[in-house]
């Protein structure tokens, strides 16, 4: 069943343009939650390490404002896919005990 629900708004300008299929798998919602996290740790490793990169204020608050929209999602899609694990759980069927 498909249960869209807004991103929320840190991560983007309005709340009726991105949306979360919290009907879908967990395993799907992890996935994309990891593939975002991935990429804040990949920036902020290549940060870490590149003593070759000097950036001005303005540029600086563009990076942190990406890093931002980045944790935004992920957060939002880890959540989505913790409450889908929880009612995937549920769902299942009871095992009877002897």
């Amino acid at each position: 069943m498909t249960e869209f629900r807004p991103v929320p708004v840190p991560s983007q300008p309005y709340d009726d343009v991105l949306f979360i299929n919290t009907g879908a798998p967990s395993s799907h919602l992890f996935e994309a939650a990891s593939q975002r996290m991935a990429a804040l740790g990949d920036l902020l490793q290549m940060l870490e390490n590149g003593t070759r990169f000097t950036f001005m204020p303005q540029e600086t608050a563009r990076l942190a404002s990406a890093l931002g929209l980045l944790l935004a999602d992920a957060r939002a899609l880890h959540e989505a896919a913790f409450l889908r694990a929880q009612e995937e759980e549920s769902q299942k069927p009871r095992e009877a005990k002897p």
